[in-house]
């Protein structure tokens, strides 16, 4: 038991931050998470140490991530992010940084599944294009172009929503 803890304690962060960013929905990206680790245990014997455990947990992640989806087939709803307001914050410059998030957000929604997902864990989570491979299942130079088209279609969507 000590060990599932200190499992979660190392990587829940991370796997509810790729989740949240995944799906958009806070509640909905605690469900999944807990879901991984669920997942988890009850794989865990299954499990060969052949690359990073890293790795493994991702892999887990982005499937229960994909298997939500297919199950359900339907847009998750944007839950709006309650906005603290400290003093001496400068209200016009959060309100422009949330503007660019929802472009960002909403142009990532419309990438292909597989170029958001390899977007995600490059940019948002650090991973190595090696290590991307190994959980998406495809060799580095798929990841690689995954990233560069989507990039290049994330560029294209972020002039198209700005300009409306």
């Amino acid at each position: 038991m000590e060990a599932l803890e200190k499992l979660i304690n190392q990587y829940y962060d991370n796997i509810f931050s790729y989740l949240f960013h995944k799906v958009g929905n806070m509640e909905l990206a605690e469900d999944l998470t807990q879901e991984v680790f669920l997942r988890l245990v009850n794989t865990l014997s299954r499990y060969r140490p052949t690359g990073k455990f890293s790795n493994y947990v991702f892999t887990i992640a982005v499937n229960a991530a994909n298997d939500y989806f297919r199950k359900n087939k339907q847009l998750i709803q944007e839950d709006l992010n309650s906005l603290s307001i400290d003093a001496g914050i400068d209200i016009e410059e959060i309100f422009i940084e949330q503007e660019q998030y929802r472009y960002l957000k909403a142009a990532m929604k419309k990438l292909p599944d597989m170029q958001k997902d390899t977007i995600l864990l490059r940019y948002f989570h650090k991973m190595k294009i090696k290590d991307i491979a190994k959980i998406t299942g495809t060799n580095p130079s798929t990841v690689k172009s995954r990233i560069s088209q989507g990039l290049s279609k994330l560029k294209i969507l972020l002039l198209e929503v700005e300009s409306d």
